[in-house]
């Protein structure tokens, strides 16, 4: 079969054949903790944003503007949140460019001798190293932000469109018979329409940073072969020029949907959970800007 033939299942059959069945759970810790740092952060710091944007930029009786603030939000916090996992997501890539699957402390001791042109010594300790030593772990920042920008953005933009279409949806009939209207995120129901706009945005998301985050890939592993990584534009053009043309920059897309299609929408569903639990919701943000809004007009005396 020609490469842009492969399809998923094929690919899993041939490393289950190849490797066994370990080989689909390689790296799971490393993605693991790439994906908690991604999630949590990312999730809390949007939310962050978003309000201190709202409280910046609306004022009493303004409309509109919803979306745009929740696009501002979304990009400022990818951009703190791929600081925070970008040495999780080095070391998720190089750990997934392995032949033989290693511990993340291994692969974290591995790259980090490899950058001071060391033998790969497993056995030093932490503790051997400067503090300087662990700035290449900050390499792949800017190629993270490519790549996970258009994720975020994509992300919280279905969402929130999906969301409300959903609800308004279900609203109709509600408020024909006279029940309670629906709010994302509060009761069952709302945590179902949290978990299915979560899912759909994860698959969204996925298709926009699919070429960024392929090309991300094949330039760390390009390092197996040389000591120096192929340059992004190189490996663009090799793929271009292959037989599928652009659609090389799609290989191994129904996978990632899937993970995320899974991933995204455990996020959505978790986080709207524990935010009931705590009893946060866009009250507490009405709430908050009543309470600015009345000081920065003069209504409140603070002194």
């Amino acid at each position: 079969k020609k490469e842009t033939d492969v399809g998923t299942i094929d690919m899993i059959v041939g490393l289950v054949e190849l490797r066994g069945l370990g080989s689909l759970f390689q790296s799971a810790d490393i993605t693991f903790l790439a994906s908690l740092v991604f999630g949590s952060f990312g999730f809390g710091a949007t939310e962050l944003f978003r309000r201190s944007f709202s409280l910046a930029f609306f004022t009493e009786g303004s409309d509109g503007g919803e979306e745009l603030i929740l696009l501002a939000a979304a990009a400022v916090a990818c951009v703190v949140t791929a600081a925070a996992a970008c040495p999780f997501e080095v070391l998720r890539v190089k750990s997934m460019g392995l032949v033989e699957p290693k511990d993340w402390k291994d692969v974290l001791k591995r790259f980090l001798n490899e950058k001071k042109g060391m033998e790969s010594d497993v056995s030093s300790s932490f503790w051997d190293y400067k503090p300087q030593d662990y700035l290449p772990l900050w390499s792949g920042f800017s190629p993270t932000v490519s790549r996970e920008l258009p994720f975020a953005v994509m992300k919280f933009l279905t969402f929130d469109v999906l969301a409300k279409f959903l609800t308004d949806s279900a609203n109709q009939n509600l408020l024909d018979e006279g029940a309670i209207p629906l709010q994302v995120g509060v009761g069952t129901a709302g945590l179902a329409i949290s978990a299915i706009s979560g899912a759909f945005a994860g698959i969204a998301g996925a298709i926009v940073s699919h070429p960024a985050d392929l090309i991300l890939t094949l330039t760390s592993a390009s390092t197996r072969d040389s000591n120096q990584a192929m340059d992004w534009r190189d490996i663009v053009t090799d793929l271009l020029s292959k037989p599928g043309g652009i659609a090389n920059l799609f290989i191994g897309l129904p996978a990632r949907c899937i993970f995320f299609f899974l991933v995204i929408g455990l996020q959505f569903f978790l986080y709207d959970y524990v935010k009931s639990i705590f009893e946060v919701g866009s009250d507490d943000l009405s709430l908050v800007l009543d309470v600015f809004y009345a000081v920065r007009e003069g209504l409140v005396d603070v002194a």
